[in-house]
């Protein structure tokens, strides 16, 4: 029988689909966990779906269980700063798996955007 993770384990999680106002992360051991937008920062995020993206990797701390379905409340906020500090993986990241195609399609509608907001 495998071990199900508790409420305070850190675990590294990877995006596998994203709503308005949260993402479902995949683990290694093949739990699955929600991050809400309200548990990713302690800043304000505008639009979470631009600020998360698909395939993105995140440290976070399981805050809440359900053993029933097997899934979990998860948060990057509630990390202690050591916590964050601490590195679960430290692999680097192959230069061919780098991209930056996601800002480069955000970046004309963050000028815009910033652009608009001047002129008000």
């Amino acid at each position: 029988m495998t071990e199900h993770s508790k409420k305070g384990d850190i675990l590294e999680g990877t995006v596998v689909k994203i709503y308005p106002k949260y993402a479902i992360l995949l683990f290694d051991n093949n739990e699955t966990g929600l991050l809400h937008i309200s548990e990713l920062t302690n800043s304000y995020v505008r639009n979470f779906t631009s600020f998360v993206q698909a395939g993105n990797i995140y440290k976070v701390k399981v805050i809440d269980y359900d053993e029933t379905k097997n899934f979990m409340r998860v948060s990057a906020k509630a990390l202690s700063p050591e916590e964050k500090r601490e590195s679960l993986k430290k692999e680097p990241i192959p230069l061919d798996k780098v991209s930056f195609e996601a800002l480069e399609k955000k970046l004309p509608e963050w000028i815009k955007e910033e652009i608009e907001e001047d002129q008000k």
